[in-house]
C-alpha cells in the first residue's frame, strides 16, 4: 500500500507540473532562444563592488525569433536578488539567427555575486543565463580605481608606483575605444579618477553626444578628472560640453620653451637640447585667463606658463595638464610616470595613516569607512530595542522553571491533585506566549519606521544640483514594500525635471554583511525590482522580514536657477570679505560658511537674508571640526568616537573629512562615497555654506502616493550645501532688496510641498 501511495503521489505531481507552464526557461534548455557571444562588465574589464556598472553583451537569436526586454539580476549586499528592469537599451527584437550588442546597467553587489541576464516577455521570463565573471576583475568597494581614456600615457606604469592602500593596490583600467564608454554619467559611479588624454585628433570625433554628456556630467556631479590637452586644445575647448573642463579660454598653442618646472616636479631631466627631441618638441596650451591653483609651471618656482592646474568644476575637480602626455616626445621620458602618478595622488587625496586603528574598528564594529558608521547610526530607531542573547536565554530559563518545577510546586502548595497539571500547564504556556507577544510588541514597536539623512548640494557657478540620501527602513513584521522617490522641492529649487535612483546601500568592508565578506546566502530570498534612473526611481516587491531593517541609498540630480547674488572676495590679509544673499526659499539653521582654513558661524539664515563677512569673526576650521580645546595649557582635539550614533556629527565629518585631518583623526576612511567631501573645494578658493532644513526634500512613498512611514515614525536630517564662487564681480547687495526670483517654468514633482 505504501508503494501504491508513492506512485499515486508521483503521478499527481507530474500532472500538476504539466498543467503549470514554466515561468523561466534556463540557458540549458533555452539555447534555441538566445546565445551569449560576448560580455563585458564594468570599465576596461574592472568593476567595483557596490556601484553602478555598465554591461555590454552581444546576443544572437537561435532558430526562432526572440523578443522582449532584457534585465540584469545581481544580488545586493544582503544576498537578495535585485532585478534591474526598464533598461534604456534593453529592448530586444531579433529574427532567427540575428545578433546585436546591448548596453545595460546594474548596481554590482558583493565581490563574488553572480550576474544573471534574462529576457522578459510580458510577465514571463522566457530566457535566463548566468554570465561568467572573472573574480580577478572585481575591485573592493573602497579600493581606488583609476580609468584611462584616450591615448596611451603609460598609466599602468604610473599607477604601479603609487603607494598600496589598506584595501590593496590601486587598480587601473585602460579604455582606448570610445565605443567602450558608457552613455549615462552614473556608469562612471565606481571610478575614483578618470585620466583623459586628448592627443589623438580623431578620438573626439568618435565620441557620441550621450557619451560626451555622460563624462562631463560625471565631473559636474562630483567626479575627479586628470585631463591633458595641448595640440587639440582649441578643438576640445570649443566643444560646448568639454569646454567646461578647461581652466579658461585657450589663447594659443605654442611649443614648450623651458624645462626647469617639469624637472623640478618630477626630478627627471628632459632632453631639451637633443636635436631629435627638438624636431618633435611637445606643445603647450596657453590660456588668456585661468582659474584654479597652479601646480606646475614652465619655469620652477611658480613662474612661467602654467603646465598643471587644479580647479573645481561644479561639484567635481579637474587637474588639467597643458601638455599632451601621449605625445611621442614624452613617451620615453622617465618623468612622465611620476608626473601622472603625482597628479593621481593629488586627486585621490590622503593615503591611509591609521591602518592599525582601521583594523581595530573593523574587528570591533564591523566597518572601517565613515559610511559604515552612518549606517550603524541610522539603524537606531526610537521605540525599538535590540534584545541580546543573554536576555533571551534568561527569559527561556524562567519559562522552563515556571512550566515544570514551578507548576509542580504550585500544585503541592495549593494541595491540588497532580492530574490538575493538565489545566495549569496550558495556562502557564498561554501566559508565557501572551507575555512574549507583549514583550515583542514593546521591544519591536508598532508600524514601519524610517530614518533618513540627506545632503542637497548646489553649485551656484554651474547651477548644478545633486541630492544624496540614506534611507533606513524598519518593519516589525514581514512585509512586501514598493517605494518610489517623491521630491518635495520648493518650486524655485529645480529648473528641470530631476532624475534619480533608489537602490540598496552597501556596507564597505569584509565585516558581516559587507560587500567583501563573501558570506553565503543563508536562505533563498524573493527578488525585488529596481527601476533605472530614466524612469520613475523606486523599488518594487522588496521583502523585509520580521524586525529587520533595509538600508537604501538614493541619489537625484537636476539643474537649478537660484539667484546667485554674491560678492565674495579675498582681502589683503587673505581672509574672506564681501557679502552674499541666502538664495534658498527655505530657512536654514546652524549655518556655517567654510573657506580655506577658516570657518564662520552664521546661525539661522532666512530666505533672502544678506550676510556681511565684515561682521563675523573667522574661526579655525580644523579646530572646530575636531572640537579642539585647551587642557592644562595643551591644545587637545576631542577624540573621534567610532561607535558614536550622533548623525549630525557623522554627516559633518562626511562633508569635510579631509579638512579635519581625515583618517588621521577619525581612524576611518572616506572612500565609499568620497564625492561628498568638499574639503578640496574650499582649499581651491571656493566658499561652502552649510545649513540644516527642518523639512525633508526627499520622501519615500508607496505606489498609492502615501508616505511609506507615518510622520510620528519617521526621523529626518536634511542639510543644504551651497558652493559659492569667490572673487566674482557684481554690485553690492542692498540689505532691504528683496531676493531675486526666476520666472522660468520649474518642476512640479509628485506630492510637491509648497515652499516654506
Amino acid at each position: 500500500m505504501r508503494v501504491v501511495g508513492y506512485v499515486l503521489l508521483l503521478i499527481q505531481t507530474l500532472v500538476l507540473s504539466a498543467r503549470l507552464p514554466p515561468s523561466v526557461v534556463h540557458a540549458s534548455d533555452g539555447q534555441a532562444v538566445l546565445r551569449v557571444e560576448s560580455m563585458r562588465l564594468g570599465l576596461g574589464a574592472k568593476f567595483k563592488a557596490g556601484f553602478w556598472q555598465p554591461l555590454w553583451v552581444t546576443l544572437r537569436a537561435g532558430q526562432a525569433a526572440a523578443e522582449g526586454q532584457l534585465e540584469v539580476v545581481i544580488a545586493d549586499s544582503d544576498q537578495t536578488p535585485a532585478v534591474y528592469a526598464n533598461q534604456p537599451h534593453g529592448r530586444l527584437a531579433l529574427g532567427p539567427g540575428q545578433g546585436g550588442q546591448y548596453l545595460l546597467y546594474a548596481r554590482s553587489g558583493p565581490v563574488d555575486s553572480r550576474v544573471t541576464l534574462q529576457l522578459r516577455n510580458g510577465p514571463t521570463v522566457v530566457w535566463s543565463h548566468t554570465l561568467t565573471v572573472d573574480p580577478a576583475d572585481a575591485v573592493r568597494s573602497t579600493q581606488p580605481l583609476v580609468v584611462g581614456v584616450g591615448g596611451d600615457i603609460g598609466l599602468e606604469q604610473a599607477v604601479g608606483t603609487l603607494r598600496r592602500t589598506e584595501e590593496g593596490p590601486v587598480q587601473v583600467a585602460v579604455i582606448s575605444k570610445a565605443d567602450d564608454l558608457p552613455d549615462r554619467w552614473w556608469g562612471y559611479d565606481g571610478v575614483d579618477v578618470l585620466v583623459l588624454a586628448t592627443g589623438d585628433p580623431a578620438w573626439l570625433a568618435t565620441l557620441a553626444e550621450p557619451q560626451k554628456d555622460a563624462l562631463v556630467d560625471w565631473v559636474l556631479r562630483g567626479g575627479r578628472l586628470l585631463m591633458s590637452a595641448a595640440a587639440q586644445a582649441v578643438t576640445w575647448a570649443g566643444d560646448p560640453r568639454f569646454g567646461q573642463l578647461f581652466p579658461g579660454p585657450v589663447a594659443e598653442v605654442s611649443y614648450l620653451r623651458e624645462r626647469s618646472g617639469l624637472e623640478e616636479f618630477t626630478r627627471e631631466e628632459l632632453p631639451l637640447e637633443d636635436p631629435r627631441w627638438q624636431r618633435q618638441r611637445p606643445q603647450v596650451a596657453v590660456f588668456s585667463q585661468m582659474r584654479g591653483e597652479v601646480v606646475v609651471s614652465e619655469i620652477g618656482g611658480g613662474t612661467g606658463r602654467p603646465l598643471m592646474v587644479e580647479f573645481p568644476v561644479g561639484l567635481g575637480r579637474v587637474l588639467f595638464v597643458a601638455l599632451d602626455l601621449d605625445h611621442p616626445a614624452l613617451r620615453a621620458w622617465r618623468g612622465r610616470p611620476k608626473l601622472v602618478s603625482r597628479g593621481i595622488t593629488r586627486l585621490l587625496g590622503e593615503v591611509d595613516h591609521a591602518q592599525r586603528d582601521q583594523r581595530r574598528a573593523l574587528a570591533h564594529l564591523g566597518y572601517r569607512d565613515l559610511v559604515g558608521q552612518l549606517r550603524m547610526a541610522l539603524d537606531q530607531f526610537p521605540g525599538v530595542w535590540m534584545v541580546n542573547f543573554t536576555t533571551v536565554a534568561v527569559l527561556t530559563l524562567v519559562y522552563l522553571l515556571l512550566a515544570v518545577p514551578g507548576d509542580y510546586l504550585l500544585l503541592g502548595q495549593l494541595g491540588w491533585p497532580r492530574h490538575r497539571t493538565w489545566l495549569t500547564f496550558p495556562l502557564v504556556v498561554v501566559a508565557a506566549i501572551a507575555t512574549a507577544m507583549y514583550f515583542k510588541t514593546q521591544v519591536h514597536g508598532r508600524g514601519v519606521r524610517l530614518n533618513q539623512a540627506e545632503i542637497i548640494d548646489i553649485d551656484l557657478g554651474t547651477q548644478t544640483l545633486r541630492g544624496t540620501a540614506w534611507c533606513h527602513l524598519y518593519s516589525p513584521q514581514t512585509g512586501r514594500f514598493s517605494a518610489k522617490l517623491a521630491l518635495q522641492c520648493p518650486p524655485e529649487l529645480t529648473a528641470q525635471a530631476p532624475q534619480g535612483w533608489l537602490a540598496y546601500q552597501g556596507l564597505p568592508g569584509d565585516g558581516l554583511g559587507g560587500l567583501e565578506s563573501r558570506q553565503p546566502a543563508m536562505a533563498t530570498r524573493p527578488a525585488y525590482h529596481v527601476r533605472l534612473p530614466e524612469a520613475a526611481a523606486g523599488l518594487e516587491s522588496l521583502v523585509i522580514t520580521t524586525s529587520s531593517t533595509k538600508s537604501l541609498a538614493a541619489c537625484w540630480w537636476s539643474q537649478t536657477r537660484l539667484a546667485a547674488d554674491h560678492q565674495l572676495r579675498l582681502d589683503r590679509f587673505g581672509l574672506l570679505a564681501g557679502e552674499f544673499r541666502q538664495p534658498l526659499p527655505v530657512e536654514l539653521t546652524d549655518c556655517l560658511l567654510a573657506h580655506g582654513e577658516k570657518l564662520y558661524r552664521l546661525g539661522t539664515l532666512r530666505p533672502g537674508q544678506v550676510v556681511r563677512l565684515s561682521e563675523l569673526d573667522p574661526l579655525n576650521l580644523e579646530a572646530r571640526l575636531t572640537q579642539r580645546r585647551i587642557e592644562q595649557t595643551k591644545d587637545v582635539s576631542t577624540p573621534w568616537e567610532q561607535d558614536s550614533v550622533d548623525v549630525p556629527r557623522i554627516v559633518q565629518m562626511l562633508m569635510f573629512h579631509a579638512a579635519a585631518r581625515g583618517t588621521s583623526y577619525t581612524g576611518l576612511t572616506h572612500r565609499y562615497q568620497p564625492q561628498l567631501d568638499l574639503s578640496e573645494h574650499i582649499r581651491l578658493g571656493q566658499a561652502v555654506l552649510v545649513g540644516r532644513c527642518a523639512t525633508p526634500v526627499l520622501a519615500l512613498h508607496t505606489s498609492a502616493d502615501q508616505p511609506l512611514a507615518s510622520a510620528r515614525h519617521a526621523q529626518h536630517w536634511t542639510w543644504f550645501r551651497l558652493v559659492i564662487p569667490v572673487g566674482g564681480e557684481g554690485p553690492a547687495l542692498a540689505a532691504d532688496q528683496p531676493p531675486a526670483r526666476t520666472s522660468a517654468s520649474l518642476l512640479q514633482t509628485p506630492q510637491s510641498a509648497p515652499a516654506p
